[in-house]
């Protein structure tokens, strides 16, 4: 059987990353394509890996879940197809041990991979940035209403603020080697622009994701005293310090706090939670745990084809103070696969991505990424829209390209 060599492979598993992360603001399906691409790449390279056992047991593993989910559905009364269209859009989920073990066979510098993928970030959010200063009041009101920003891309604001947070939590955990590169003031100013867009345009949801992953890069950094050696402690007070003053500063960061503490009032204070953020997820979250406890498929749950309807009976049965406009889906990656798939399949598949992530990155790198992406799907069904499915892939494997590069050096200079 002919096999691609290993240069081949590697540039095309390296152009259709690219041709994912670029595709999902432009073509759905150019996106598709690339991982399709990527995943067919991540079999060839696990191909020639015999020793690879665990990760081929793990990449079986998952495979044999989507294949449990699908059997679930179509048990539940879900038509084959109807089924097969409800995982379609998560498949790259079933893929993630042959999509990182692709990434740990590049041999691409990921300083070169940050450029790339920062620059389309950066255009998309300067244009939308510069849209909001252009209509500054109005946007302003928009944001203490809990709406969204306007960005120039068809990715929804939730998932793009994602897609910057996996980028920037990436760069931060390349630091050390940033400083080596022949591109690190291009870094630099990249990661700040791509900061500022965080924090100015972008949803709680990805500010919340950042400063997570930050805290976990600050702690792994206090428990190695030879990181903290190199550390200038005035450059560091200092560049606490100018970051606070600079957040505190940005208009948008002020209405989106002003608007947390509305939401959070409202919520616990009887007020009315319609057109409040905060107030329809928790609604949300209550009526799906609603089908979930009414539910006599508790272990394999309701289906996908009956969970919609499900989820409206549960809002009437919880007397939801909510409009029928604001009745909206969980919002809750965790409590929708309970409720369509049911509680085993969701335990399997946290299982089995904490397995693949401590086995591929190792647990500072796992948290720095895995928490994030935990708090991200407790607001958000990240796996039910192709740009959060997208935004997990891209985080793992820029995560994989510098924790491969790490350890390569270790193996050459024992010191760093």
């Amino acid at each position: 059987m002919w096999f691609p060599s290993p240069k081949i492979q590697q540039t095309l598993y390296y152009s259709a990353f690219l041709i994912a992360a670029a595709g999902i603001h432009i073509s759905p399906a150019l996106a598709s394509i690339g991982v399709i691409i990527m995943i067919v790449m991540g079999f060839f390279f696990l191909s020639g890996e015999a020793q690879e056992r665990r990760i081929i047991r793990l990449q079986m593993a998952f495979g044999g879940l989507a294949v449990f989910l699908f059997a679930m559905d179509c048990m539940s009364g879900t038509s084959a197809g109807n089924a097969w269209s409800a995982l379609q859009v998560m498949l790259p989920w079933f893929f993630l041990p042959v999509i990182m073990k692709g990434a740990q066979k590049l041999t691409i510098r990921p300083d070169v991979i940050f450029l790339v993928l920062t620059i389309p970030l950066c255009w998309i959010a300067g244009a939308s940035l510069l849209n909001y200063l252009r209509d500054f009041d109005f946007l302003s009101q928009m944001v203490l209403e809990s709406k969204p920003l306007p960005l120039y891309t068809d990715v929804y604001h939730i998932e793009f603020s994602m897609l910057i947070t996996v980028v920037l939590l990436g760069m931060t955990f390349y630091f050390p080697q940033i400083k080596n590169s022949p591109y690190k003031i291009h870094l630099y100013v990249l990661y700040a622009l791509l900061f500022l867009a965080l924090h100015m345009i972008s949803a709680r949801t990805g500010l919340l994701g950042y400063w997570l992953g930050i805290l976990i890069w600050i702690l792994s950094l206090l428990k190695s005293k030879d990181s903290l050696r190199k550390v200038n402690p005035w450059v560091a007070i200092g560049s606490v310090l100018a970051v606070l003053v600079l957040l505190v500063q940005i208009p948008s960061l002020k209405n989106r706090i002003v608007n947390t503490g509305e939401d959070l009032n409202a919520l616990f204070n009887g007020g009315n939670l319609n057109h409040k953020s905060i107030g329809q997820r928790v609604e949300a979250w209550k009526a799906t745990g609603g089908i979930i406890k009414e539910s006599h498929n508790f272990w394999t749950g309701v289906g996908t084809a009956q969970f919609d309807a499900q989820l409206q009976e549960s809002y009437e049965r919880q007397k939801t103070s909510l409009w029928v406009s604001n009745r909206i889906g969980p919002h809750n990656q965790i409590l929708q696969w309970m409720a369509t798939y049911g509680v085993f399949a969701t335990i399997a598949w946290f299982a089995l991505i904490i397995a693949l992530l401590l086995h591929q990155l190792g647990p500072v790198a796992a948290l720095m990424i895995g928490l994030p992406l935990w708090a991200a799907s407790i607001f958000e069904s990240i796996a039910q829209r192709q740009a959060g499915t997208l935004a997990v892939v891209i985080g793992l494997v820029v995560f994989q390209l510098v924790q491969h590069q790490r350890e390569n050096i270790k193996k050459i200079s024992p010191i760093n």
